[in-house]
């Protein structure tokens, strides 16, 4: 599998996390190409860091300063592009790897179907927010457990889902041909999974709970100065795109995964 796999890891504004997450990704998926996309500031140490890693592995891209999370995966998936590099881990400064994973399998599931785009993974100590979605015009996203049903594919079960974590593998070409709105650099996470939806014979997502990372929950000041914006500016783009009122709603179902999820029963 070498040079077949992006890690595209964002960071903002949090280097003590960089510090934390970004060698897991050499230690666990060592044949990949990690695209750390920068979008803080000059004087952080982002750089450093990853050069101290001493690895040829790493390519630091400096992007410009609160370029938002939608514009700098974008830019990232297009560099994975120009790599040639078929498929690219969605991944952040705040997930970081605990294991040695094959993605082999998840690879050739992928392969199996030209239209099989994504694959979630499992995020420990996140929300379980692998979902069906609706708009109900007007007012808000509907998201409900998934329906349709599970595809199992050398023992591994594969969901389809509308809506997963961002944290999931993609064919390169599937990221190119979906891409986030960059005037959202918060809040876009139902909209990139809605607008991938509603595309008519689109690559289709799933979720497998066999790859697994740790979210690592760290809001220093500087970062959460700009995340408190997701509530207010952010929220309001994308209401106004859609004509809605409120963000999303949960089924009765959802809340009783999530509840289970919290507990360590699913």
């Amino acid at each position: 599998m070498k040079n077949k796999i992006a890690i595209i890891y964002t960071t903002f504004l949090r280097s003590k996390l960089v510090k934390q997450t970004l060698p897991s990704y050499l230690e666990c998926l060592p044949d990949s190409i990690i695209l750390v996309g920068d979008q803080g500031k000059e004087e952080d140490d982002i750089k450093e860091i990853c050069n101290s890693l001493n690895n040829n592995k790493i390519e630091y891209i400096k992007l410009p300063f609160d370029y938002g999370l939608s514009a700098s995966r974008n830019a990232m998936v297009e560099r994975a592009k120009e790599l040639n590099i078929p498929y690219c881990i969605i991944t952040a400064d705040s997930i970081a790897l605990t294991k040695k994973y094959n993605l082999q399998p998840i690879i050739d599931f992928l392969d199996s179907d030209k239209l099989n785009g994504t694959v979630g993974f499992d995020l420990q100590g996140r929300i379980c927010w692998e979902c069906d979605m609706d708009l109900i015009k007007g007012k808000c996203f509907s998201l409900d457990i998934p329906r349709k049903e599970i595809i199992i594919y050398n023992n591994i079960k594969f969901q389809p889902v509308d809506l997963h974590r961002n944290f999931f593998i993609a064919k390169t070409t599937a990221l190119i041909n979906n891409k986030w709105d960059n005037n959202l650099k918060l809040i876009e996470h139902e909209d990139h999974a809605w607008r991938w939806k509603q595309k008519e014979n689109n690559y289709k997502r799933f979720y497998t709970n066999t790859i697994k990372g740790k979210y690592i929950n760290n809001k220093p000041n500087d970062y959460t100065k700009f995340r408190n914006r997701m509530y207010n500016e952010f929220m309001m783009i994308l209401r106004k795109k859609y004509n809605i009122t409120g963000w999303v709603i949960y089924s009765d179902d959802l809340k009783r995964r999530f509840s289970l999820y919290k507990s360590g029963k699913l």
